[in-house]
């Protein structure tokens, strides 16, 4: 039985991946328990008659099975008089069902095919055009299977490939504050664009913000590419695996959308020869956010600091604060200590509900999916609420010579309030950029009631609040007199009151045809193939925005005036299209193998978009445009095409000596006439050591040894729509024609009309281990990637008379390397079973040109300078806190800082040399803040009928400043602060020396600079992590339990997000940052530690 094991594996790597099932099926009467039995015969061999031994053979509904012999027979007993379902598994193939019908008994036999097991993918690699066994793969890929995907993340499948690779980063995009639902920018491999979104990321949608994101990576889905947010929209249970393919060998074949990386998505079919079958997946689940990360101050601990700080300040103390001579000790004026986390966050709710219907004949296959997810969210008033429904249908038809693919898939979601903090591009400073949800709730005083029906209407108790046009809808609100002015808003406040709504409605069309030429004109070759496949795809995507602003006020500071409540609707449309043709030569002469592919694509894109708007609203309100007093509307259309012709060749030796190229030629019209196309070559070789006869090492030790190198040039176009076409406006110059003054037009705006394709030349060498029958894997690799031609904002000359500051140019390059190590180890031969994975990354980023004459860029408290990394941190070397006035007059001069303030080194001066002053001359790069190392660990774990899987990933040598843990721990303000800053403005009984290692607090500096907050090393934060990203613990129950009609039942509990490791003080440790601003984070909405329970079941 041993030898007839091994012999089915090493069939199963040699044989393609279909093969048939022939089952006899004689009647010969047994007694089993006083009932008869049927004995059912056979034999399983593959698609050229070879026999497969090994293969298991099981009754559903039966633990009893059998296994086929070295011929590949079997025979097994099922009882007469009823239908029976057997069930066939082999490594490489599909598990399928065949029913033996009773009418069927005889000498009838039945053929079957077994396909392709997309779970056993680790000996094949998904490129998408064409599919390779992995021993003869050059490139460097990653995949994913489905149960692996659904132990990491049953929600999210982008959060849940950063598990697997770790080059795959996520990175929250916190330009625009808190948001609980934003799309995060991601990438493969480090960032490898800089991005039109980075230079003026004010005046972009999120939409384009994220299309034109030049680090994202192409995602393809069943051969067809889709945009990201699909992604996010999806079902993770629809998916059957994911490939990630990372290098120029592997990704060149979609040229230049292929620039970052490629994402290959493989979902769910129906098998042939299948019944129906029924499978039902769902979930309950219960996120909430921890409130142990920061510790902020309760009323009473609020009261000392604002007192000290006022007295440090020379400022009154705000009314409502009194000073207890008798302890020493401040009070507010009433028992008021609000818990804003507890007010604000609240424990939301998610459920997942999927149907799956599959089956097949013995040509074709159908799979119908309906899911339905609903999310309430974790923000008490705001949810945000979430409610999607998704159908999907995809059907395979096998003709004589076609192969016929269809798929129809539409899906609607309502979503309420997401994103509320992106408010700032109604009503600047509202909510946005002074105080976003997380920022807003920790900031805010403990002294202000979260909700205060004396405050319904606020004329006479606030200046502004005049003719009761504003109030404050019932919700505690502060007073400069009482609290202070801190100028923020009740978040509970505008989380009720400002109201988004979006609904999307998707419909996604694919449909492909697979002509076997040959077999078309009558010629039935092994060894010879000839196929064209035509891929055609339509997608149609139409959104409704709805966002109110009402009126209301808060304090002097914060209101939005009754002429400025704005009601704004918004339709978008966005339709894509392809064509594609392929065309396919397979050959085997002898030990030679050939692959040759051409093929041409077209895709198109159009873009409509309409948004109206109305500000200042009668009262009682009824929301439609024309009830404001003021109404605006604009609207933009564009459309964006691609042309793209490709050639490849693949060609191995015995399975031994590897070669693949690509050449593919872009067009795109994005570019301008002259430039817009792009040719884009790659090469790659690989060897097979193993295959040698002079192999040196015992080969069922070590059963692969392949070394493989590749190069390439891809192209990047992301850059945004007529970038390259200038902007005429009106002027007040006048121009005579025929004594007649005319008035003219002038460019306003500079552009380069000359923009070009962004290049990436991308390097990579590997090597691939196999050893115990491929027990133990082991994958190493170094690329090297460097970007060229990359747009950057150039200054423009002030003579140049424009109004652009800047104009983008293919001016900036960079380059990123690093290694990539990959290990698994599982054992199966038992009844514990285990798998182990292990994987590491290592980057080394290099900004090698910024522009014309340009050296550094420097944007707050980073900077960019040529051979240096992206984004470094900017700013004072802290040195210290001044303890005596000795320290002070033996110290450069720090103009205005007293006794207790911080101390800075002085570095430098107007000449490059310290002056004995520390100024702003005297900031320099204080380390960097994109991770060095990132790595992943995970663990599947099988006893009998349980199973335990735990994905965990983190990163080393990285660090990052957070900017709500900054605020807390500010001397300067009148928001809430953390606890330890009850330790300041501690001096020794002669009050000569400061004792206490937190500097002195104020509410606000008179200063040259606000000592005690400039950006130093002392905001940095080490940010080393680990983080448990899915545990999860599930039962399988035995089918007997549940008769003949229910099976497969599964009981799992989960939780994500479950805890990180880190001395890191602040929420989303792996998300912090941008492409400019590497290990920032800004006030990024916290992700939700979730706890799940589901059920699977087939019927």
């Amino acid at each position: 039985m041993r030898q007839g094991a091994l012999l089915a594996c090493a069939l199963c790597c040699a044989a393609p991946v279909a093969a048939q099932v022939s089952v006899r099926v004689s009647t010969g009467q047994q007694t089993s328990t006083e009932r008869t039995l049927i004995t059912v015969k056979g034999r399983v061999a593959d698609k050229e008659g070879h026999s497969l031994p090994g293969v298991t053979v099981l009754r559903k509904g039966n633990m009893n099975g059998v296994i086929t012999d070295i011929d590949g027979r079997f025979q097994i007993n099922v009882p007469k008089g009823a239908d029976a379902v057997l069930q066939f598994s082999f490594v490489g193939m599909e598990t399928k069902e065949v029913r033996v019908k009773a009418s069927a008994l005889g000498e009838k036999e039945l053929e079957i095919r077994l396909d392709e097991d997309a779970q056993q993918l680790d000996e094949v690699v998904v490129t998408g055009f064409v599919n390779f066994k992995k021993e003869s793969f050059t490139g460097n890929s990653t995949t994913i299977r489905k149960e692996e995907l659904q132990r990491v993340s049953k929600t999210n499948v982008i959060k849940a490939l950063q598990a697997f690779d770790p080059s795959f980063r996520i990175a929250e995009n916190t330009t625009w504050g808190s948001d609980p639902n934003a799309l995060p920018e991601v990438s493969i491999r480090g960032n490898s664009g800089i991005g039109v979104k980075e230079l003026d990321a004010q005046s972009l949608t999120s939409k384009s913000n994220l299309q034109n994101n030049p680090n994202l990576p192409t995602f393809i889905m069943d051969g067809f590419e889709i945009d990201v947010t699909k992604l996010y929209d999806m079902d993770p249970s629809r998916i059957e695996s994911i490939t990630i393919l990372k290098d120029a060998a592997a990704t060149a074949m979609y040229g230049s959308r292929a620039a970052n990386g490629v994402v290959i998505i493989t979902t769910k079919r129906g098998q042939k020869d299948q019944p129906l079958k029924v499978d039902y997946n769902g979930y309950v689940g219960m996120d909430y956010i921890p409130s142990s990360v920061y510790d902020v101050m309760d009323a009473d601990q609020y009261s000392q600091y604002i007192g000290q700080a006022c007295t440090n300040s020379n400022t009154p103390l705000p009314g409502g604060y009194k000073l207890d001579s008798t302890t020493g000790k401040y009070h507010f004026q009433d028992n008021t200590n609000t818990n804003w986390f507890k007010e604000v966050f609240k424990t939301g709710i998610r459920q997942n509900h999927n149907v799956n219907l599959s089956g097949g004949g013995a040509h074709n296959t159908y799979n119908v999916s309906l899911d339905y997810y609903n999310q309430k969210g974790t923000l008490e008033g705001a949810g945000p609420n979430y409610e999607r429904y998704t159908a999907r249908v995809n059907n395979t038809m096998d003709t004589k010579f076609i192969k016929f693919h269809t798929s129809l898939v539409y899906s609607h979601s309502d979503q309420d309030n997401m994103g509320l903090s992106n408010a700032s591009e109604y009503v600047q400073g509202l909510y946005g950029d002074v105080t976003n949800v997380l920022r807003g709730t920790l900031l805010m005083q403990p002294t202000i009631k979260a909700y205060d029906n004396s405050t319904w209407v606020l004329d006479n108790l606030v200046g502004i609040a005049n003719n009761f046009n504003y109030d404050s809808y019932g919700y505690g609100v502060y007073y400069d007199t009482v609290h202070g002015d801190i100028s923020a808003s009740n978040p509970l406040l505008v989380n009720n009151l400002l109201k988004r709504n979006t609904r999307v409605d998707r419909f996604v069309g694919t449909a492909s045809a697979d002509v076997d030429l040959l077999k078309m004109i009558g010629i039935d070759s092994k060894n010879h193939k000839l196929n064209y496949k035509v891929n055609l795809s339509y997608s149609k995507t139409h959104c409704k925005d709805f966002t109110w602003i009402p009126a209301w006020v808060q304090s002097n500071r914060v209101y939005l005036a009754k002429s400025n409540e704005r009601l704004t609707k918004a339709s978008r449309s966005y339709a894509d299209a392809l064509i594609e043709n392929v065309l396919t030569y397979d050959a085997t002469v002898g030990k030679h193998h050939f692959n040759l592919v051409a093929g041409q694509t077209y895709e198109e894109e159009n873009t409509d978009l309409l948004t109206g708007w109305g500000v200042n609203f009668t009262e009682p309100y009824f929301l439609q445009l024309q009830n404001a007093a003021n109404t605006y509307a604009e609207s933009f259309e564009y459309k964006h095409t691609i042309l793209s012709y490709i050639g490849r060749i693949n060609y191995n030796y015995d399975d031994r000596y590897l070669f693949s190229a690509t050449v593919r030629r872009d067009g795109s019209s994005r570019l301008s006439k002259n430039i817009r196309w792009g040719t884009f070559p790659s090469v790659s070789l690989g060897w097979r050591f193993d295959k040698e006869t002079f192999f040196p090492f015992n080969r069922n030790i070590v059963n692969m040894f392949k070394v493989r190198a590749s190069y390439g040039e891809l192209g990047n176009e992301n850059i945004g729509e007529y970038m390259y076409q200038a902007v005429m406006a009106r002027n007040n110059m006048t121009y005579s024609f025929g004594n007649t003054p005319i008035t003219g037009s002038a460019i306003s705006t500079f552009v380069d009309n000359n923009l070009s394709w962004e290049k990436k030349k991308s390097y990579n060498v590997g090597i691939d281990l196999a050893f115990f029958n491929n027990r133990l894997e082991f994958t190493a690799e170094w690329y090297k990637n460097t970007s060229e031609d990359l747009l950057y904002a150039v200054p423009v000359p002030e003579q140049a008379g424009v109004s652009n500051t800047t104009v983008t140019m293919n001016a900036a390059s960079m380059n990123n390397s690093g290694f990539e190590f990959t290990t698994t180890y599982r054992n199966r031969d038992h009844d514990f079973k285990y798998e182990v994975s292990a994987n590491l990354s290592t980057i080394r980023n290099r900004v090698t040109s910024l522009g014309f004459g340009t050296d550094s860029y420097i944007s707050g408290a980073y900077i960019t300078n040529v051979g240096e990394e992206i984004g470094k941190f900017y700013g004072w070397v802290y040195d210290g806190i001044a303890r005596t006035q000795a320290d002070l007059d033996n110290h450069a001069t720090q103009e205005g800082a007293q006794i207790g303030d911080c101390l800075y080194k002085d570095v430098s001066g107007p000449d490059g040399k310290p002056d004995g002053k520390v100024d702003a001359n005297d900031q320099v790069v204080l380390g960097s803040g994109m991770p060095k190392i990132n790595f992943g660990l995970n663990a599947r774990f099988e006893y009998k009928r349980f199973d335990l899987s735990i994905a965990t990933f983190g990163a080393l040598n990285y660090h990052v400043s957070d900017d709500i843990h900054n605020s807390l721990n500010s001397c300067y303000g009148w928001g809430n602060k953390d606890v330890a800053m009850l330790d300041a403005n501690r001096f020794s009984e002669d009050g000569s020396t400061y004792l206490s290692s937190v500097p002195r607090t104020y509410v606000t500096n008179s200063a040259s600079l606000a000592w005690n907050d400039l950006f130093s090393d002392r905001k940095i934060q080490n940010a080393a992590y680990w983080k448990i990203a899915n545990i999860e613990l599930g039962y399988n129950f035995p089918n007997e339990w549940f008769g003949k009609y229910v099976s497969d039942v599964r009981f799992y509990v989960s939780a994500q997000n479950l805890h990180t490791f880190t001395g890191y003080k602040g929420y989303n440790v792996d998300y912090a940052g941008g492409t400019f601003t590497p290990g920032y984070n800004f006030c990024s909405y916290p992700t939700a530690r979730t706890f799940m329970c589901g059920v699977h079941f087939t019927f």
